[in-house]
């Protein structure tokens, strides 16, 4: 998908061409198991939508995965999660707003057979999710209506998964999707054997990442729209992407954007290092 998007991520070479340019660059340094990772961000001065951020912080995850799953693997550890492994494709999958609104997007420049495709999976999964009841206290996605009272995430999770509801984007056997994939979908790897995440016999654990750019996405959104952190359910993001088109409309200045995420990137990485070091 080629664009000329207002926000970008730069490499050496072209940090130092940009220099006195028209475009501004905004340096992004984060610790990642004591490994210095940097970006070079370049902006424009055009005005930017929530979408837009999205490319930015998939290379930003990518980096932070990558050297937490090239660590294990240093360390003889084994991270069986690859491209073309299905067994967490049932699983419940969030997206955060601009991920939503970046994967319509890309679904839509694919073609317009694949759209029509993917609008009807997306349907039938909506339907087969709003016929069984979600929790009462679930808060409902396609209308954006708020819960009584929050519902613990295990709860949610154990409905999800007694749909048995197949990923739309899923067909036969690969990801349609895979470099579009959700953050969570992205920041999510075990440790150990493949056949536990099957029901098989072994032993796995859930990966911990320093941070995860799915939250850091939701609460950029929540600031910027003066909402709470949404989340859709992946099966649901098209149908409710349609419902929500005025708000793919607005836009920020990139700087403006950029800045607020950095911030609340920074933010993260420092709780986390607080964490580490407070005594116990």
């Amino acid at each position: 998908m080629v664009e000329n998007l207002p926000i970008t991520v730069l490499s050496e070479s072209e940090a130092a061409d940009s220099c006195g340019g028209d475009a501004a660059i905004i340096g992004l340094e984060l610790d990642i198991l004591s490994e210095p990772v940097c970006f070079h961000i370049g902006i424009t001065k055009k005005e930017a939508r929530l979408a837009d951020i999205v490319p930015l912080v998939r290379t930003i995850s990518a980096k932070i995965t990558g050297t937490v799953v090239e660590r294990i693997r240093r360390e003889g550890g084994c991270i069986p999660c690859r491209r073309g492994c299905s067994a967490c494709c049932s699983f419940l999958v969030p997206m955060s707003i601009p991920e939503a609104f970046r994967l319509r997007e890309e679904v839509l420049a694919v073609s317009k057979s694949y759209w029509r495709r993917m609008q009807r999976l997306s349907l039938l999964a909506a339907q087969c999710i709003l016929k069984q009841k979600p929790p009462k206290s679930f808060v409902c996605q396609t209308t954006g209506t708020p819960a009584d009272s929050p519902v613990e995430p295990n709860v949610v999770s154990s409905w999800y998964a007694n749909l048995k509801l197949a990923c739309p984007f899923h067909y036969k056997g690969l990801c349609t999707i895979y470099e579009q994939r959700p953050l969570a979908c992205r920041e999510y790897f075990v440790k150990g054997s493949a056949g536990v995440c099957r029901g098989g016999r072994g032993a796995a654990d859930v990966v911990e990442v320093p941070m995860r750019m799915a939250d850091v996405l939701g609460q950029l959104a929540s600031e910027l729209e003066g909402t709470d952190v949404e989340a859709v359910m992946m099966p649901l993001a098209l149908v409710w992407c349609e419902e929500n088109l005025d708000r793919d409309k607005q836009r920020w200045p990139a700087a403006m954007m950029v800045e607020r995420f950095v911030k609340i990137v920074k933010t993260i990485e420092q709780k986390n290092f607080t964490a580490v070091i407070a005594p116990a």
